[in-house]
C-alpha cells in the first residue's frame, strides 16, 4: 500500500514538473538573424558580438530592451544569433528593431546605424544586419558616464523637438575620434559629414564641417537643423549615456544617446 501511494505521488510530481516545463517553454519565443560588415578585415580573438531586441515606440525616450544575444568570442562574420524573448510583452501597435554591435575591451568597433523592423506590423521574426565600422581608441577607464570621444552618439532631439528615425531609414549620429588630428564624422539624416573639432575641458567647438551633396526627399529630415546646431555648439555635458550639446548661453541645442554598452 505504501509503495503504491509512493508511486502515485512520484507520478503526480513528474506530471506537474512536465506541465511546468512545457508552460515555461511556451512562454518564450525566439528571433533569429545574421550580421556582417563590408570591410575585409578579421576581428581580434577577444572581440564580442551582441544583438539586442528593442521596443522603439516611445518617441524621444530610450529604447526598451526585450532580449539579447551575445557571442563571446564573436568569431568572424557572418555572425548568426538567436534572441529569446517573452511574446506576451509585445504590443501589435508598437515598433520593434534589432540592433547589433561588436566591441573589444569595452571599445566600440562596429555597430548598426539603421532601423531593422521585426515581429509586428507585418515584419518577420528573422533579420539580416549590416554593421558599420567605428574608429577605435585605446581602452578607457571604466566609468558610469559614457566617454565623449570614440562613442557612437545617436541623435535624440534638436532644439527640444524629438527626432524620429523612420523604418528603413538611417538614424542621425556622430562620432568624435581622438587621433593625431581630432575629427568628427557622422550622418545628418540624408548626407554623411565630417569635420574638425577642438576640445578643452567642457568647451567644445566644431569647425570645417562639410557634408556630401546627395539630394533627399524624406519628410522630417533633421539634416539642416542638425548641422546648424553643430555650428553653434560651445559646451557639452554627459550624464550616464546621454550627451547634451549647449550654445554659448547654455541653451540646449541637441541631445544624444550612446549606442553601445560598456
Amino acid at each position: 500500500m505504501l509503495n503504491s501511494c509512493s508511486r502515485r505521488l512520484t507520478g503526480a510530481l513528474l506530471l506537474i514538473g512536465s506541465l511546468f516545463s512545457v508552460s515555461t517553454h511556451a512562454a518564450e519565443a525566439s528571433l533569429s538573424g545574421s550580421a556582417t560588415y563590408r570591410e575585409r578585415i578579421a576581428l581580434p580573438p577577444n572581440a564580442i558580438f551582441e544583438a539586442t531586441l528593442e521596443d522603439i515606440s516611445r518617441v524621444g525616450a530610450p529604447a526598451e530592451l526585450l532580449g539579447s544575444s551575445k557571442l563571446d568570442p564573436a568569431g568572424q562574420p557572418p555572425f548568426r544569433f538567436s534572441i529569446r524573448y517573452d511574446p506576451s510583452r509585445l504590443n501589435p501597435a508598437h515598433s520593434y528593431t534589432v540592433r547589433a554591435r561588436i566591441t573589444l575591451d569595452g571599445q566600440l568597433l562596429f555597430t548598426t546605424d539603421t532601423i531593422a523592423p521585426v515581429l509586428t506590423r507585418g515584419h518577420a521574426d528573422t533579420v539580416e544586419l549590416l554593421l558599420k565600422r567605428v574608429a577605435r581608441s585605446q581602452p578607457a577607464a571604466v566609468s558610469s558616464d559614457a566617454s565623449l570621444v570614440n562613442t557612437y552618439w545617436k541623435l535624440l532631439s534638436l532644439n527640444g523637438e524629438a527626432v524620429v528615425s523612420h523604418e528603413g531609414t538611417r538614424e542621425a549620429y556622430f562620432v568624435l575620434n581622438d587621433k593625431a588630428e581630432p575629427g568628427v564624422s557622422g550622418f545628418a539624416g540624408c548626407n554623411r559629414f565630417m569635420g574638425a573639432y577642438s576640445l578643452e575641458d567642457r568647451q567644445l567647438k566644431f569647425s570645417k564641417v562639410a557634408a556630401t551633396m546627395m539630394a533627399c526627399v524624406a519628410d522630417g529630415d533633421p539634416e539642416q537643423a542638425f548641422l546648424a546646431a553643430l555650428g553653434k555648439v560651445s559646451s557639452w555635458r554627459v550624464s550616464g549615456q546621454k550627451l547634451s550639446l549647449l550654445d554659448a548661453e547654455g541653451k540646449l541645442l541637441a541631445e544624444f544617446e550612446a549606442r553601445y554598452m560598456q
